[in-house]
């Protein structure tokens, strides 16, 4: 009874720590470039200009899942449209700050912080975020991000969610899923993609450390020309090696959205279908579970796997480093194909993404919207001042309908409309009535 106790006590006590932290201001920093500063692994890694413009001008995203006293750095302070556009469709905004004026903002680094959660964890993200770490609850000093370990480079390699594929396909708990031969593998020399090249036909290369559908290459049978050979010959000087797997007839993707504790313990938060380009970027989230059309025998193979694909995942998850090792929101990426002699099949575990993902901003979006109403989150990519015009045209052609707090219909800006910027976000909300 003694040693019950002890244990109630030590929950009780884990519950109000928890408890006391979450009412403190949590400080939200975006940055999706994470898994590339994890495979360079300097604190000083800078992204390519490119990258750091998506960065910057997306920097207001973690406003859409944080609470209104929580704090957000972003590239620059969003404008009063912004702010009250958001605040009109039933959002509570934040506070955005640059990292400059938080740093020179004494009351600020004297204030008792929560959590500390970046897009996702590296060794420059500790770094960049030293001067606001100090500050954070006991929780948070405790937790197994306070600072960075080796352990964790290999949370976000790819190699890591091949080994939890593999152990969901060895246990054979899950019906209809893809079998050993479908496996990805991993190559060291260009001669073993070869030799898979010849065992497979077309194949899929990826690198270790990558995100969004970035660092792919897609190859056709005996294709490995001068350009291809480059890249790839890259990745594995830079990163070891590549994983190879098979090309697939995708029919749909989805994500499945977790949250560790890193006690042990992982909370299933739901799932989300999402859209990519041909070569596999990631471009946006059905905000409801299911797209609005959706062919019907893929629709009943999907709900009838889906949970049993869930209570598989989870139960690895549970007994993996990631409940461990990590604390905060991560994304399971899963797919449905079709294999060569025409059968469907789910691949539960295609990209385990430890940090936060799109899906989480999409689960959050759903809140907002009416029974009976479906969205699109997407992400826009265009020449400079594009989603300017892009956002105020759409306004004009879907305004905004509200149904008391909830969105019915109608175009939303997702991230401020500036004249000059190249990439913005944007949900997009129809009822079904």
């Amino acid at each position: 009874m003694q040693d019950k106790d002890f244990l109630c006590g030590k929950f009780k006590e884990k519950l109000l720590l928890s408890y006391f932290c979450r009412m403190k201001p949590d400080i939200y920093f975006f940055n999706p470039t994470c898994e590339l500063a994890v495979a360079n692994g300097s604190t000083n890694y800078m992204a390519s200009a490119k990258l750091r413009r998506f960065e910057n001008e997306l920097s207001t995203l973690p406003g859409l899942i944080s609470g209104p006293a929580d704090f957000v750095l972003a590239d620059r302070r969003p404008d009063q449209e912004f702010e009250d556009q958001l605040r009109n469709a039933g959002f509570q905004i934040p506070n955005y700050q640059t990292a400059q004026n938080l740093i020179a903002d004494q009351k600020f680094l004297a204030l008792n912080k929560g959590f500390m959660f970046p897009w996702g964890w590296s060794p420059a993200a500790h770094k960049h975020l030293l001067f606001i770490k100090s500050g954070c609850c006991d929780e948070f000093q405790k937790s197994p991000v306070v600072q960075w370990r080796e352990i964790h480079r290999e949370l976000y390699s790819r190699k890591s969610s091949l080994t939890i594929l593999s152990q969901i396909i060895e246990s054979q708990k899950l019906n209809n899923s893809l079998i050993q031969n479908e496996l990805p593998e991993i190559c060291f020399t260009p001669d073993q993609l070869i030799a898979l090249q010849r065992k497979w036909g077309k194949v899929v290369v990826k690198a270790p450390w990558s995100s969004s559908g970035r660092g792919l290459q897609f190859l056709r049978p005996n294709e490995f020309n001068r350009t291809n050979r480059q890249v790839i010959a890259g990745y594995i000087n830079q990163q070891g090696y590549i994983l190879v797997e098979p090309w697939v007839d995708k029919l749909l993707d989805l994500s499945f959205q977790f949250f560790s504790d890193g006690a042990g313990g992982i909370e299933y938060k739901g799932f989300t279908t999402f859209t990519t380009d041909q070569a596999g970027r990631y471009t946006g989230n059905n905000i409801q579970e299911l797209p609005r059309v959706l062919e019907p025998s893929l629709k009943d193979f999907l709900m009838e796997n889906i949970a049993e694909a869930r209570k598989v995942l989870l139960a690895e998850l549970i007994a993996s480093d990631y409940s461990t090792e990590y604390y905060g929101w991560f994304g399971v990426d899963a797919m449905i194909f079709k294999s060569k002699d025409g059968i469907m099949k789910f691949n539960p575990c295609l990209e385990i993404n430890c940090r936060f993902t799109m899906g989480a901003i999409a689960l959050k979006l759903r809140e907002h919207l009416c029974e009976g109403s479906s969205g699109e989150f997407r992400i826009l990519h265009g020449k400079e001042g594009y989603f300017d015009q892009f956002c105020r045209e759409n306004k004009i052609k879907a305004p905004l309908k509200m149904n008391y707090e909830n969105i019915e219909s109608g175009f939303l800006p997702l991230t401020p409309m500036l004249p000059k910027n190249s990439f913005g976000a944007y949900l997009k909300v129809k009822s079904n009535g």
